[in-house]
This record gives C-alpha cells, structure tokens and sequence, in this order.
C-alpha cells in the first residue's frame, strides 16, 4: 500500500489558492490509494484536491484530469469537473468539483436494508449502462486495440513498478487473445469505491484516471468483484439486472483477477 500523507495548506500551489479563495480548513476522507486527497472548505463551498507523486502517479492524475476535460459535456451521468491541474517540479495536482455522498462500499457495509442494497446495487449497473452507452470523445479513441495497450501498459508495470501479477499470469492473458467487437467509453477502475451514494441515490462516479475506449467487460469485471463479504451472489444479480446483461466467468476471471493484478 502506498503511503499517503496528508495535505497542508502551506504546500497548495499559488494557482489553487487563489482560484478557491481563502481556505478556511482542510479534512480527508476515506478513498485515496494513489494520491494524497483533501477536501478543501472555503467560503465559496468544497472542492476535492489531489496530489500525486512519484512518475507512475503523476501520470495517472494528469490522465484523470485529460479523461474529465473530455467526457464533461457527455450526458446520462455524473462525473466531476476538473478546475485545476497544476505540476511542479516533483508532484502534480488537481483541483475537482466536490459531491456530497459516501461510497458504495460504505454504503453497503452500514445498510442493512435488503431492498435499498439491492436499490442501490442495480442503480451502480444502470449507471454503468448509461457510460458505455455515451459516445466516446474523439480524443479518448486510439487506433491500437485497446486490449493490446493494457497488456503493453501491464508488461512495463511489471518491468518498472511493484505489482500484484507475475509474467507467467502475464504471459496466460497474452495468449489467450480476448477479443473485443465493440469499443465503447470504459470508466476503467469502475469498483465500490469510486461510485458515489447521497441519500439512498447513486450520486457520481469519480476517480477516471482509467477512462478510454475500451472493453466493457473490464469495467463490469471490476464492479462486481467479491470484496471484505460485498458483491455476493445476490448482488452480482441485482448488478448485471441494471446494467441489462451478464459476463461469463471466463470473462471475470480474464479481466479481474487476470489484467487488474498488473494496475
């Protein structure tokens, strides 16, 4: 696990601090494994700040920032607007419109209700729905098969950074050549934690650093893996009931528990 630290406001760029006024405090909430996150308060309202550091981190928030630039006249959904995205010599941030809400996770682990878990769970599959249903931004499409990038992409994380995956699992996701007929918008890391709830109600998706045009099954893979007791079979079901079809277990195993050991 990457450790994070916490946001002082001595260290917030100039760029930032002027464009959201005087900062009256700072607070942190649950969700943050690749950047350091903050909710800044200020007389103007909340804003979510991100610092990234490190090259593989930095990266990802630059690509979170591009993904969010353009997927934000998209309809049918709910994602933050990017303000800021300012570097410096040695880390990045970026400056994020703040929604009101707790997590699916959270959610999940405190609701007791069968039906507003099951409510809440097929919403997260029509939501789902609705992002690969959008049309792809024109920047956001690369001519090389998706699938082709992630194992390339996967290829350099295992040469260059600390990863889950190892090259005989590496070397079973190449062979098998999964193919995909249709590209369409993917969120990329579409799980419980980057799914908002506000009052029984799925409120926004964040996190897009993974966003592209790509296989639609990654995204449904990884919103129903089986984590700390939730997404059971139950709520597999209710889930695929939202999104309107199912994926095979072939198809979960490939892309969960085979492409997602690498990011």
């Amino acid at each position: 696990m990457k450790q994070l630290h916490p946001i002082i406001v001595e260290e917030i760029p100039n760029s930032i601090k002027k464009y959201v006024k005087q900062i009256e405090k700072v607070t942190f909430p649950k969700q943050g494994c690749t950047s350091d996150v903050g909710i800044l308060h200020t007389a103007k309202g909340r804003y979510v700040l991100k610092r990234a550091k490190g090259e593989k981190y930095r990266k990802w928030l630059y690509k979170e920032y591009y993904v969010l630039d353009h997927i934000q006249e998209l309809e049918g959904f709910q994602s933050p607007k990017a303000y800021k995205f300012v570097q410096t010599a040695e880390q990045s941030w970026l400056l994020l419109e703040f929604f009101e809400g707790k997590t699916v996770r959270e959610y999940l682990e405190k609701e007791g209700n069968e039906k507003k878990r099951e409510y809440v769970v097929c919403e997260m599959g029509r939501l789902l729905a609705r992002i690969h249903d959008a049309e792809c931004p024109e920047p956001l499409v690369s001519k090389q098969p998706w699938i082709h990038r992630m194992l390339q992409e996967a290829q350099y994380n295992l040469t260059h950074y600390k990863v889950d995956g190892n090259q005989q699992l590496l070397k079973q996701l190449q062979d098998q050549h999964m193919i995909c007929r249709k590209e369409v918008l993917i969120h990329g890391d579409y799980s419980i934690d980057n799914v908002l709830v506000h009052d029984g109600q799925i409120a926004a998706v964040i996190d897009w650093s993974g966003g592209a045009c790509g296989d639609a099954r990654y995204d449904m893979a990884l919103a129903v893996r089986f984590e700390d007791g939730i997404f059971t079979g139950k709520e597999r079901a209710s889930f695929f009931k939202g999104y309107g079809k199912q994926i095979s277990q072939n198809e979960f195993c490939y892309f969960a528990e085979g492409l997602y050991e690498f990011f």
